[in-house]
């Protein structure tokens, strides 16, 4: 029996962009894709989400551009329902195959975008913080930064931080002994009365660790939204500064490797000292002003993804150069 898509993931009509993530793997991969239909539908670039197994939909779109949220794991979501290979069909009628990428570009998991039995991605819009690289191409397709940003939406609802947050500190994220280690590290040096939720990796679907509404709820009660890396590579994770800010929380990434590379990045520190430093300096306000303005300086979601598509979407390129490029990074 195939499984029906939820409401946020669901078939539209032709004429839109589609844009497809996998169905009951990962909560965010279906949330961006649903945030970024929208925001680029209000922006003037009409867009669908769909899930990754709605082939007949996304059959009567073929010939021109689709954007995938992880390529990797459409292609697993698809073969759980018993339509990998509509869906690979369906996408080899594409002439571009755009990767809304969410990867360190360093790590197996961003090499399992590319499938040696699926038709290619032609073009990487990397959805992220800080840009990986300077070079025009990645594994020989162009290669196009996308800065990380509100959505119209998201940017309406953000909640500023308040003083008198119960929680001092918030973790959250899939377990690995080097988290364990970081959470009694950050018990010694911020306080044992913070809030962690380290849940197993597995099942691999969007059962194992928290949703959008339960974070929310967590870091609206937080101070500090604490995180490290599950793995040594420079990336910025996506999604966990701009959960933070929207809810009042101050980001604190802590990446004792990397944090020189990240030095514009005001929320990223060697080690947890550091940030216990700047609260004292220069409090909790000051930190929380420091994160919102940086990410107000990215622009929003849609004309950031509408500017890096331009080249491969002739409706993105036909808006821009009519004028609508405001919001957009350069």
């Amino acid at each position: 029996m195939r499984a029906s898509a939820p409401p946020n993931i669901r078939s539209g009509c032709g004429g839109m962009l589609p844009i497809i993530a996998p169905l009951g793997l990962n909560w965010f991969y279906e949330d961006i894709a649903t945030n970024l239909a929208q925001d680029l539908t209000a922006f003037g670039l009409p867009a669908m989400a769909r899930s990754s197994h709605d082939v007949d939909a996304l059959g009567t779109q073929a010939g021109g551009t689709v954007l995938i949220v992880n390529y990797s794991e459409c292609l697993i979501a698809a073969e759980r329902a018993a339509r990998r290979g509509e869906l690979v069909a369906a996408l080899d009628a594409f002439e571009h195959r755009i990767l809304v990428n969410y990867d360190t570009i360093y790590s197996h998991w961003f090499g399992n975008q590319f499938p040696s039995d699926a038709p290619p991605i032609t073009a990487i819009a990397d959805l992220t913080m800080m840009r990986q690289v300077e070079a025009p191409l990645v594994r020989g397709v162009p290669y196009k930064w996308v800065p990380e940003a509100f959505s119209d939406r998201e940017r309406a609802t953000v909640r500023p931080w308040e003083a008198a947050r119960p929680l001092p500190w918030a973790m959250l994220g899939h377990a690995t002994a080097d988290r364990a280690a970081f959470l009694s590290a950050a018990m010694a040096a911020l306080g044992s009365d913070g809030f962690a939720f380290l849940p197993p990796h597995r099942p691999f679907d969007r059962r194992s660790g928290f949703e959008a509404a339960e974070i929310a709820r967590v870091l609206g009660r937080a101070d500090l939204y604490l995180w490290s890396s599950h793995h040594n590579f420079p990336y910025h994770e996506g999604f966990r500064a701009l959960h933070a800010v929207a809810a009042g929380a101050v980001p604190a990434k802590v990446d004792p490797l990397n944090a020189g590379h990240f030095a514009d990045v005001p929320w990223v520190y060697p080690n947890l000292e550091a940030v216990r430093e700047a609260r004292e300096r220069l409090g909790l306000a000051g930190l929380y002003r420091q994160a919102f303005d940086f990410i107000e300086g990215h622009g929003r979601l849609a004309a950031n993804v509408a500017e890096a598509i331009a080249p491969w979407y002739p409706a993105a390129r036909a808006l821009l150069s009519g004028g609508r490029r405001l919001e957009v990074v350069q």
